[in-house]
């Protein structure tokens, strides 16, 4: 607002900017004279004098006249093109960091070249970012001579379409020569090496999946971008605001078994109407508990932990989370509805549209469980590993550029988002119009059809002869109906055509691109023709003024869809207007027909031939990038015929004539040099032709026969030119004025005559939404002609107030994408700065400390506190660290630690061995106790269950009964399976009483109820306990459901009981299992004696057991390990007594006391690898040689590095362990730590897309969504770093050194258990279930 306001003081702002860069411009032009003189050596020169004066000291903006100079000279050098005047003040402004609108073909690409250069000369690198691969590669090898010729690289990035999806980049190199355009003149290089040159081309995803690519490797030499300095945006607003609204993903699979989802479809079809309910409001599926129940015996698995029915764990989590998708895909998810199977793939159906949108995958599973569902290959699902909006990525760069041929209208985005300020620069006819030297004035006129428009023309010619134009830009005209626009257009397109005239033709999608190419089919132009022919005639007859608008009652047949119209209809009608014959051909109607088209006798041997065979055409929908602009060069041919989308072809400028190539321009102005010894780089391409038409000299061949392609190029143009240049017909506005724009940009390039004009109809999107039909209405009332067109400002003006309020709209959603986008921005670059740093740290074993001991105090705090005693805490620190049994050292795990202590010392070997099963003794009996309390709880809660579910079902029954009506039609056995949730059997006796009586049957079904539950209950109990023991049990459900809940409660506790006795005989006692172990191995119990280690072997011996089972596939007898018994439930009844201080520190000692025996143990490993292969201290990395130049001196090390190390003295031997191990104890931290970082950044990136989706729900509840955003935000980022923590902790003690093949660090028992009567330990301890990361699948 302060800018318009102050432009009604102070004049035109940009005009300002403009008169001072011309200052600039004019001390550029100059320099010139001096700069021709140089030798091309001494213009290189020039590149090695600006570094040295970089460096000492001068800025980039006092080198810039002489840098920009340098650049227009080398261009004139090696392309024949010299910069004009508006390209070097459009270089200016790309240098100080601001977009640059200079109209399409005023030479974009050249004059990027100038502050790429002057920036580049800062060795931080200078980005020049296009629109898709084929601008990078040609612009980049293009301007490549001229950068070469200055002594600079130039680097080029290319996707690759390759299977294993490397990445292609590319130098330019003049001597590497091919036959394909790809790489001609390109030579192959690493990625890293293509963005360490001074100059890089390459698209926006290019760039900025690099960047994403290098914040998720595991190997800093992997890394390829070298920082974010300066780049210019090709194209900026296609870039910066059309693609905005899609964020940069890379995204690999999440590497879920397809089995899983097969299983789950194949529950799904096995379930019955009352194992779920179908919301289809809010499309979810919930299982009953008659389906948990029928799913848990389907998988033979519970879906609840039995310790805590409320809270399920990873395992169960993760089967829920494939069950949930399974059941949506069986029940909510129909074929031919919401998608169809087409060549063995489940392709989504819009369900807007009833389009097919191959490509597109549902979310969260779920396309898979559609898949798994319909039997078609399961296709495996993808989770986001890294992402970035486009905004964030070029808000990165310490300087941005951009420029495009229309920014102004989206100058407020430009500059909330990203700073930028846009700069409208004059044409180069404009330009030198102003500019009193040229003797070029700008004039206006009006054309034959009244229309008015500028042109420019010689001052001091009297006549005034135009010798450039500006853009001819008819007003839009509008119709009724889209069909009587898309009429209007193809006439229009007959027109032109007729006389040669090249038209491109603007369509907003590939749909409407194709619709509108069959209309050019030879049959639909001749049924348009002929009523036209008709029309024409009807109009001589009836309403030759063409003053009368009202629709003719008599034509309204010819409304009718093309393709609909019949022969003997049309032909009736003609008649009666005069026409004999609808043979277009016929020389009676030539004269009309011409008539109509506003064509002449001239004009009919052009079109004629479009009878037959329709129109010549191409249709460009911007898919292959390489066609689209060899298609988008030609469009300016004589008679071209151009379908494309409005944005297909950027960067790729329309001649008249068609394309001329570079190196013929490059060729004639070299002739004109050398022959006529004249500077052609400032002519025109009319001046050249007038030079060339004059040359006298000799010419070789091959300059002969440059000259004289150029001047039938140059006939072709002036053909074009004398019709009137290209013509562009928009066939709807776009929602955003900017790409009307563009697509009106396109003609009357460089001063070549032009125009274009938009057809519009009031059934169009963007007026229908936007008051359309309120006109539609008004023209109704008065009965106009739907094929008349209309050109009014008022609808003019009506569109354009559309388009602006859609614009304002899309940049709010770009923003509100922007808003959320920058929460997790901030997170991302503290988490890339933190993985920098793991990169660059030396050492990070004092950081993974600093974990450790941040973690275990809240944790030990936490599982004294645990209202069911410590258990779990031991159990944790079980999983954290277990036992360590290596050839060098071992190290016992804390619970052995424990055991150990209570163990004690023995006296001989009986002594160790009552000792042992004393302990093991104490234990089973703990373990057996905390079993039997879990049990008794888990039946107290579904007796509960039993009774809740007994009274809500019952108090529905009753009220069916109340409110039945026997009069209405009832399937009474599914009605009532569907209420009690439960199945019921009703034979036609009971169903006969209950029509007749509904209360007689109250009884009946309310026991129907109880043991329908009682046996969904019991077969849930039984199923959990099964497994939870291990054997099959005597006790059926079906047996039990009949019985009180009490005699069940009583018999399942027998049974538990049972089991426990059953286990403690088989394993305790002097004939017990773990006597005979022990006996079996006697020479351990001798060695136990005075070695500790042996001793925590013994008693990890007791808890290992094995046992016979058969596999259902194979039908072979095979051995599985089982935990036999635990410690964790005795040994944890002695935490109990130990200070909370005392513990904390206890536990902490012992773990850090484990990291110095992982150096050891790594160390020795480390020792060991090197020795088998031979290896000296001479081929260890610098880093680790530095560690033992400290510790040993760097004589010593000198005189020891050269050594095979089993000469190396013993006694400094464990000076070089500790340092190889301190070294492989980092690089396994170095990994740990970015592995864990880059995994729970993967899960955060997927549930922050949840809760962004999610978090919409908060604005029903009056709550500002974003606010709610950002403080759930910061909530789940605090528990991202503890769940790090957590990670790295519960991995850092579980890494193994490859052992030798004849170590064995247990001890074996003397024999295995039978299957029949395994009885292992009912359940190893998951102390964690509650505590842990639920892995739940979005």
């Amino acid at each position: 607002m302060l800018k318009k306001i102050s432009s009604l003081f102070t004049g035109d702002q940009h005009k300002r900017t403009i008169a001072k860069m011309v200052s600039v411009v004019d001390a550029i032009n100059a320099l010139e004279p001096s700069f021709e003189a140089l030798s091309t050596e001494a213009l290189r020169a020039k590149t090695d004098e600006f570094l040295a004066r970089l460096a000492e000291g001068e800025s980039l903006d006092a080198l810039l006249p002489e840098a920009f100079a340098a650049v227009r000279e080398a261009s004139k050098r090696t392309l024949g093109m010299r910069h004009y005047d508006v390209q070097l003040i459009c270089g200016i402004n790309l240098h100080q960091g601001s977009i640059s609108e200079l109209r399409t073909g005023e030479g974009k690409t050249l004059a990027a070249t100038l502050p790429l250069y002057l920036n580049a000369l800062e060795g931080k690198g200078a980005h020049l970012i296009t629109v898709n691969d084929y601008l990078a590669r040609r612009d980049g090898r293009w301007m490549g001579a001229i950068y070469h010729l200055l002594g600079l690289q130039v680097g080029i990035l290319q996707m690759s379409n390759s299977a294993d999806g490397s990445q292609l980049a590319y130098l330019y190199d003049p001597d590497e020569h091919s036959l394909r355009e790809e790489t001609n003149l390109l030579r192959p290089v690493k990625r890293v090496q293509a963005y360490q040159a001074d100059i890089t081309y390459g698209t926006n995803s290019e760039f900025g999946f690099d960047y994403l690519r290098d914040n998720i490797t595991m190997n800093w030499d992997q890394r390829v971008q070298r920082g974010h300095h300066y780049a210019i945006v090709d194209e900026v607003d296609n870039i910066l605001i059309d693609e905005a609204r899609t964020p940069l993903i890379i995204s690999g699979p999440s590497h879920e078994d397809s089995n899983y989802y097969i299983r789950m479809a194949q529950v799904a079809r096995a379930l019955n109407p009352e194992d779920y309910e179908v919301d289809e409001k809010d499309r979810t599926v919930t299982l009953t508990e008659t389906g948990v129940a029928h799913v848990e015996e389907l998988l033979g698995a519970p879906l609840s932990d039995p310790d805590r029915p409320e809270d399920i764990n990873p395992e169960q989590a993760r089967l829920m989370g494939f069950l949930e998708q399974s059941l949506r895909a069986q029940f909510l998810f129909h074929r031919n509805k919401e998608y169809i199977v087409q060549n063995g793939e489940v392709i989504i159906v819009d369900e807007f549209t009833g389009r097919m949108m191959p490509g597109r995958r549902w979310s969260d599973g779920l396309h898979q469980a559609v898949e798994a569902k319909e039997g078609v290959k399961v296709q495996a699902e993808n989770v986001t590993h890294a992402t970035i909006t486009i905004q964030n990525y070029f808000r990165m760069y310490s300087k941005l550029g951009g420029m495009t041929g229309t920014a102004l209208t989206e100058k407020e985005e430009f500059y909330r988002i990203y700073g930028l300020e846009v700069l409208p620069i004059p044409t180069n006819l404009e330009y030198r119009a102003s500019r009193p030297e040229t003797g070029l004035i700008e004039l206006d006129d009006r054309d034959e059809e009244g229309y008015h428009y500028n042109y420019y023309a010689n001052s001091a010619d009297p006549q005034k002869k135009a010798l450039f134009f500006k853009r001819k830009d008819y007003p839009d005209v509008i119709y009724r109906t889209a069909e009587a626009k898309l009429r209007a257009i193809v006439l229009e397109i007959i027109r032109f055509h007729a006389i040669g005239r090249p038209q491109l033709v603007g369509t907003t999608s590939v749909e409407s691109s194709e619709r509108l190419s069959d209309r050019l089919a030879p049959e639909l132009v001749r049924r348009l023709l002929q009523t036209v022919l008709i029309r024409e005639a009807w109009r001589q007859k009836f309403n030759p003024k063409g003053d009368d608008f009202s629709a003719p009652k008599e034509l309204a047949v010819l409304n009718e869809p093309l393709n609909k119209l019949r022969m003997p209809e049309l032909r009736k009608l003609a008649s009666q207007y005069g026409i004999e014959t609808l043979d277009l051909a016929d020389v009676s109607n030539r004269a009309l027909l011409l008539g109509a088209l506003h064509l002449t006798d001239a004009d009919w041997e052009r079109l004629q031939p479009l009878f037959d065979a329709g129109i010549p055409h191409q249709v460009l929908n911007a898919r292959k990038h390489t066609e689209e602009s060899i298609i988008i060069a030609g469009a300016g041919a004589f008679g071209a015929v151009t379908i494309a989308t409005n944005m297909a072809g950027r960067g790729v400028d329309i001649k008249l004539g068609g394309e001329i190539p570079e190196s013929l321009l490059v060729q004639v102005n070299l002739v004109l040099a050398s022959v006529a010894k004249i500077d052609p780089y400032s002519l025109t391409m009319e001046q050249r032709l007038a030079e060339v038409q004059n040359l006298n000299g000799e010419l070789s061949d091959e300059q002969r026969e440059a000259v004289e392609r150029f001047k039938a190029y140059m006939a072709d143009m002036e053909r074009v030119r004398a019709l009137g240049g290209l013509h562009v017909i928009g066939s709807e506005r776009h929602e955003a004025r900017r790409i009307d724009n563009q697509l009106r940009g396109r003609a009357a390039r460089q001063g070549d005559p032009g125009s274009s004009r938009f057809f519009l109809s009031l059934e169009d999107e963007l007026m229908r939404l936007f008051g359309g039909s309120q006109v539609d209405t008004l023209l109704t009332r008065f009965k106009f002609d739907e094929n008349m067109p209309i050109e009014a400002n008022m609808i003019a003006r009506l569109v354009e107030q559309a388009q602006t309020r859609v614009e304002g709209a899309n940049f709010d959603v770009r923003k509100h994408l922007l808003e959320y986008d920058d929460v997790l921005n901030a997170q991302r670059k503290r988490i890339y700065a933190e993985r920098d740093l793991i990169f660059n740290k030396t050492d990070l074993r004092e950081d993974v400390t600093e974990m450790l001991r941040t973690e275990l105090g809240p944790r030990v705090k936490a599982g004294v506190e645990d209202p069911e005693g410590p258990w779990k805490l031991l159990a944790y620190l079980e999983d954290v660290q277990p036992n360590l049994n290596t050839p060098w050292v071992s190290f016992p795990s804390f619970m052995y630690k424990l055991a150990l202590e209570q163990l004690g010392q023995p006296t001989d070997e009986s002594d160790l061995t009552r000792r042992i099963l004393a302990l093991a003794e104490e234990a089973v009996a703990a373990e057996h106790t905390h079993l039997l309390g879990n049990i008794k709880a888990l039946l107290d809660k579904s007796e509960q269950t039993l009774k809740d579910q007994t009274a809500e079902r019952s108090d529905a029954l009753d009220a069916y009964l109340q409110t039945f009506d026997p009069r209405e039609p009832h399937d009474l056995q599914s009605e009532i399976s569907a209420l009690l949730q439960v199945p019921v059997r009703l034979p036609q006796a009971q169903q006969k009483a209950l029509l007749e009586d509904p209360d007689s049957m109250k009884a009946p079904l309310q026991n129907a109820l109880k043991t329908g539950l009682m046996l969904t209950l019991t077969r849930r109990l039984l199923l959990t306990l099964e497994r939870r023991f291990g054997e099959t049990w005597s006790l059926k459900a079906t047996e039990l459901a009949t019985q009180p809940w009490p005699d069940v409660r009583k018999q399942i506790l027998e049974q538990v009981n049972l089991m426990t006795e059953r286990r403690a005989k088989r394993l305790l006692g002097a004939d017990g299992e773990i006597a005979r172990d022990l006996a079996a191995n006697a020479e351990h119990l001798t060695l136990a004696l005075d070695d500790e280690i042996e001793r925590m072997r013994l008693l990890q011996l007791t808890t290992q057991g094995t046992r016979v089972s058969f596999d259902a596939k194979s039908h072979r007898r095979q051995l599985t390990g089982t935990l036999r018994m635990t410690y964790i439930f005795s040994l944890a009844n002695l935490l109990e007594k130990i200070p909370l201080k005392d513990l904390n520190e206890q536990v902490l000692a012992h773990l850090e006391e484990a990291e110095k025996v992982f150096v050891t143990v790594f160390g020795n490993a480390e020792w060991e690898h090197l020795r088998a292969n031979n290896f000296t201290l001479a081929s260890l990395p610098q880093n680790t040689r530095d560690a033992l130049s400290r510790q040993l001196g760097s004589e010593r090390l000198t005189e020891l590095q050269a050594l095979p190390l089993d000469e190396i003295p013993a006694e400094e031997k464990p000076n070089v362990v500790l340092e190889l191990g301190r070294a492989a104890q980092n690089r396994i931290y170095r990994q740990l730590l970015l592995g864990t970082i880059t995994e729970t950044w993967v899960e955060y990136l997927t549930k922050m897309e949840a809760l962004r989706v999610s978090i919409t729900m908060e604005s029903y509840a009056q709550r500002d969504p974003l606010v709610q955003y950002k403080s759930k935000a910061s909530t789940m980022y605090t528990e991202l770093f503890s769940e790090v923590r957590q990670t790295v902790i519960s991995r850092m003690f579980r890494y193994r050194p490859n052992l030798p093949a004849d170590f064995s660090g247990t001890l074996s028992g003397a024999g295995v258990s039978p299957a029949a009567s395994s009885g292992e330990s009912p359940r190893a301890p998951q102390a964690n279930a509650a505590q842990q990361k639920r892995r739940k699948r979005h």
